[in-house]
């Protein structure tokens, strides 16, 4: 049987974007091959997929399937095509807009993702074969899993310190300060710092920052660490200035993605600080776009606006996806597709509801 052209699509290095785009229409919306899920809003849809949309700026035209992720049996999630496939993995997001969604992780979507990130953490400077603490959410959620397969990639040997960001949202949406569990995790990072020599940490910004108040682990750090990557949470201007004062022969990395897209974004600049720092997409699987969160349409370069995000990928369709971030529209490089990004930082509110960051 011949191979789906989608799948041989995604099997090449650099698919041209439109044709990627048209086989995966035809693959997410054709009986044999797409999911319960899309087949079923297939139906209620206004407009024929593979026959209207001819690129991605058309992809504002589906609904928002957010809310179907989160309550829909993952059987429904899975496109049938998949079914000589490995079984993928399913992780969930943060819930920080409500109950978690779940998302499909296919193996053939792991392993290009880990190309991409390994390569770029080469180009950062991280420190391969070296010693790699990670303390960010694991369980239910991607990143435990994809950084053990990362730290294998590079031959470093991997600590973790694990985080709930439920419970924490959870007890800051209750009017409770999040400390105790800060001081719970950087005393579990501390005791990681002060018995094993640490070249690359990755965590966020709020327990980077409680971590610091604690001289003697900023002087084990100090010794060590080559490579500092934050995510899961805004970095301000004046955090980043405190920790790059504090750590001045670290490579600093601000991480900026979202679970709804299965990656991080691409730092155009792998260094530069959040300021100046251009985050892009992969075209054609993963796409950003800046959009007025009334119109939905896009606002002129240089304004700020709400991020949407698309996933295009044979194992997942999100096309219009509204994030709970804005950044400052700003060009694709060039001959690219969609928006890159610009000073992403969260929305106050989301679909009527608090956004609620705690240390994720």
């Amino acid at each position: 049987m011949a191979q789906h052209p989608l799948l041989a699509l995604e099997d090449t290095a650099n698919p041209d974007p439109e044709e990627y785009l048209q086989a995966a229409l035809r693959w997410h919306f054709s009986p044999e091959t797409g999911s319960r899920l899309w087949l079923d809003l297939a139906r209620r849809l206004d407009f024929d997929p593979v026959r209207d949309i001819r690129g991605y700026a058309d992809l504002g035209r589906f609904p928002d399937i957010a809310e179907h992720l989160r309550d829909r049996p993952v059987e429904d999630l899975v496109p049938a095509g998949l079914v000589d496939e490995p079984v993928p993995a399913v992780f969930e997001t943060g819930g920080t807009t409500g109950s978690p969604k779940r998302l499909i992780y296919t193996d053939r979507w792991v392993r290009r993702a880990l190309e991409w990130k390994t390569a770029e953490l080469r180009a950062a400077g991280f420190p391969e074969g070296e010693p790699w603490l990670v303390a960010m959410p694991s369980g239910p959620h991607a990143y435990g899993h994809t950084s053990r397969l990362q730290a294998r990639a590079l031959g470093s040997v991997l600590h973790t310190v694990d985080l709930d960001p439920r419970w924490v949202k959870k007890e800051t949406a209750a009017g409770r300060r999040p400390d105790a569990y800060l001081t719970h995790l950087v005393d579990q990072l501390g005791h990681v710092i002060r018995t094993q020599r640490i070249a690359a940490l990755t965590t966020t910004p709020p327990i980077l920052t409680e971590l610091l108040l604690h001289d003697a682990l900023v002087d084990r750090l100090r010794a060590s660490l080559r490579y500092l990557a934050l995510a899961g949470a805004h970095l301000d201007d004046d955090t980043y200035d405190l920790i790059a004062g504090t750590l001045p022969d670290t490579v600093i990395q601000n991480i900026y993605g979202s679970t709804m897209v299965l990656t991080t974004a691409r730092l155009r600049t792998p260094t530069a600080p959040p300021p100046a720092a251009l985050y892009d997409g992969y075209p054609p699987f993963v796409v950003f776009a800046v959009v007025d969160p009334d119109t939905h349409r896009p606002v002129p370069y240089g304004q700020r606006g709400q991020v949407r995000m698309t996933h295009v990928s044979s194992g997942l369709f999100i096309p219009n996806n509204l994030e709970r971030d804005s950044a400052i529209r700003a060009p694709a490089p060039e001959g690219g597709v969609g928006d890159a990004l610009n000073s992403p930082q969260p929305l106050a509110a989301f679909d009527g509801e608090p956004v609620i960051q705690g240390v994720y």
